[in-house]
């Protein structure tokens, strides 16, 4: 099972300074950096399923959002969100 852990120290090169910067991200970073992928997954599907019980939910902020983390992730990991995103709009729709 593949970790996070390690993900600023592989990346930060990679990562634009307007997105180190902003603190979702680093809230982000500290509460889900050490997840495995599963639990990245549960945890993401969790806090969709919250947002859509209490009317919060936006695919197009979701989209924005998978957009903006993509060129951080290898192409399994891409492959995997986005099938995520499929199946989110499949339920959605």
């Amino acid at each position: 099972m593949k970790q996070l852990r390690g993900y600023n120290q592989n990346r930060e090169n990679q990562i634009p300074d307007a997105v180190k910067d902003n603190p979702q991200f680093s809230n982000a970073m500290q509460k889900y950096g050490n997840l495995s992928e599963d639990a990245l997954i549960g945890q993401l599907l969790e806090q969709i399923r919250a947002a859509q019980e209490q009317g919060t939910y936006n695919p197009a902020q979701m989209k924005q959002y998978v957009g903006m983390l993509s060129p951080y992730l290898s192409g399994a990991q891409r492959e995997k969100l986005q099938n995520l995103v499929r199946v989110i709009e499949r339920e959605n729709g």
